[in-house]
């Protein structure tokens, strides 16, 4: 029975180191251009979170303004297959 625990906590603590070299906590390159305000640019998580914040905000404006300029070219299309 000891032989099995020590064999089970073996596995567990060679997988974990396992792990640890397969990820450095940096983005790749690639990845990189999806994210903004990362770690590295010497802002806080508060700081971060605000800047998301304002981005989320200045994104629902834009849509906002998109759906009344939707709004208003279905009301100009209505009027303008009324005139035909």
């Amino acid at each position: 029975m000891k032989y099995l625990f020590v064999t089970l906590a073996l596995c567990t603590s060679l997988s974990a180191f396992a792990q640890q070299g397969t990820f450095s906590g940096q983005l790749s390159p690639e990845d990189q251009k999806y994210y903004k305000n990362e770690s590295a640019t010497g802002m806080n998580q508060l700081e971060r979170i605000d800047s998301s914040v304002k981005e989320i905000n200045k994104i629902y404006s834009e849509l906002a303004a998109l759906k009344t300029e939707v709004a208003a070219l279905k009301k100009e299309v209505s009027e303008l297959k009324g005139k035909k």
